[in-house]
């Protein structure tokens, strides 16, 4: 089974987007990258090891936007101009806040992880509207519990 590099804030929307009720991740065809197929191993595989990282992953990798880093300009965000910029903050912060290393950790480990350290999301998208956290929160709470549930 490949090692997947990921970076921690994909791992969460993968789990996020569980919540919401996507089973099953489909082709981007416009900017190419590979969330689907990475989110699909995750959601098929709670054993799946998955190497912690604040740079590009194995998700941007094949991205259109994505030459050494993230190209993506990013407007509504205060503070950051570029989404290379913003999703590394946002990593950094899972990381320091979760007390998480590079790992590998097992896919489900890693779930139950941040699912036990849930309420940091509001300190980890401190910059995103409270309504916007919130239903990030809600969404990530209940993929993560119908994951780690689902296994058991």
């Amino acid at each position: 089974m490949e090692t997947i590099t990921i970076k921690p804030h994909h791992f969460m929307d993968i789990i996020k987007l569980y919540g919401a009720g996507i089973e099953n991740f489909v082709p981007d065809k416009k900017l190419g990258h590979d969330f689907y197929r990475i989110g699909n191993l995750v959601l098929a595989c709670h054993t799946q090891p998955l190497l912690l990282t604040i740079e590009g992953d194995d998700i941007c990798t094949l991205c259109r936007q994505y030459r050494g880093l993230c190209q993506d300009a990013l407007a509504n965000i205060p503070g950051f101009t570029g989404k290379n910029e913003y999703n590394r903050a946002l990593d950094s912060r899972i990381l320091s806040l979760y007390g998480l290393s590079a790992g590998p950790y097992p896919a489900e480990e890693l779930c139950g992880i941040l699912y036990q350290g849930r309420k940091k999301i509001f300190q980890v998208w401190q910059e995103e509207e409270n309504a916007l956290t919130q239903r990030r929160f809600d969404l990530f709470t209940a993929g993560a519990e119908k994951y780690l549930g689902s296994y058991k």
